[in-house]
């Protein structure tokens, strides 16, 4: 990254409000491996982004089955899930996190 780049990256502006165009994406999905399919229904699920994408992507898989493709996509997905790591979006309380602090100092005087 650049100087401008940087100062594009952390300026106080308000950040575009980016959505994802689901019409485009399913026009485009032919064109995707059944693993990429899959790494994306896993993003979807596992990023919470809706699941809007994860059904799409699920009926190109389903098609792709129709067809005669053999691709273990379930396995694939549910093993690709479990190999994630946890996400904890829980924030602690900033009062217990201070008074573990305080805690620990009293502790070491």
């Amino acid at each position: 990254m650049n100087e401008k780049d940087l100062e594009e990256f952390f300026s106080d502006e308000p950040i575009e409000d980016v959505k994802l165009d689901l019409e485009k994406i399913k026009a485009t999905l032919p064109q995707y491996s059944s693993e990429k399919l899959c790494e994306m229904i896993v993003c979807d699920r596992y990023f919470g982004f809706g699941e809007k994408i994860s059904p799409i992507c699920m009926e190109e898989l389903a098609r792709r089955r129709i067809a005669g493709d053999t691709f273990e996509f379930e396995s694939y997905i549910d093993q690709t899930y479990k190999e994630l790591p946890v996400l904890d979006l829980n924030i602690p309380d900033i009062r217990s996190i201070l008074n573990q602090a305080i805690g620990r100092k009293i502790n070491h005087q």
